[in-house]
């Protein structure tokens, strides 16, 4: 039961640091997270920790904690190792690929277009954030790299926030939903040099994308 509240405790402050239900550089401690979630102490400053070490919350001893503003560059350093390792399964994805896979990528296609006129619930944006990971994981699994996947999941903090944040405004997430249907149609024709051409400038996005976010929303950023 402990492991259970512990993890959703940690599993509803992540979505709402993401989701901008709780904004960069907003006070946090404890008792507040506590009271918003109506659970004691404990998970709460469980999730705490768990989630400084994800940098999303900055503890600062004897002084409190807060949410941490996005951090640009360690932002830009998480987005060249998703660039790298993203570009680096393309030839074990097309080489590996099946029918199921196919399908399982236009599942996640359908979710997001789905919850994609709802993000005015936190809950669906952060689904939309899930179901974005998700589908492009599956070139990670197809290929082999397991712990690609697992690294690509868990050390995006920053990046993922940027991410969403872009596709919270419609234009942006218009682009990221089209991109992906255009993905699809490559590997079903096995055009593996137009589905490269195509991540290559989906991932190139992020280098305007943080540019107009700073510009706009300064302060969000540390």
């Amino acid at each position: 039961m402990s492991y259970s509240l512990n993890n959703k405790t940690y599993d509803n402050l992540k979505r709402d640091i993401m989701t901008l239900a709780l904004m960069p550089g907003e006070p946090v401690s404890a008792a507040k997270i506590a009271e918003r979630y109506n659970v004691s102490r404990t998970p709460a400053r469980e999730a705490l920790v768990r989630l400084e070490t994800e940098a999303l919350i900055d503890i600062y001893p004897q002084v409190g904690s807060e949410i941490s503003r996005i951090d640009e560059d360690r932002a830009k350093q998480e987005w060249f190792v998703r660039r790298t390792l993203e570009m680096g399964v393309i030839e074990g994805l097309f080489e590996h690929v099946g029918d199921d896979d196919i399908r399982t990528m236009k599942d996640y296609c359908h979710k997001m277009e789905f919850v994609a006129g709802r993000m005015n619930d936190p809950d669906m944006t952060f689904e939309y954030l899930r179901c974005d990971n998700e589908f492009h994981a599956i070139a990670y699994h197809v290929a082999g790299q397991q712990v690609a996947a697992s690294l690509v999941t868990n050390s995006m903090a920053h990046y993922n926030r940027i991410r969403l944040l872009v596709d919270m405004e419609n234009t942006n997430k218009d682009r990221t939903l089209a991109t992906h249907e255009e993905l699809i149609r490559f590997i079903e024709k096995k055009d593996m040099e137009g589905y490269r051409s195509l991540m290559s400038k989906h991932l190139g996005y992020f280098e305007q994308d943080i540019e107009d976010l700073r510009r706009r929303k300064p302060e969000m950023f540390k």
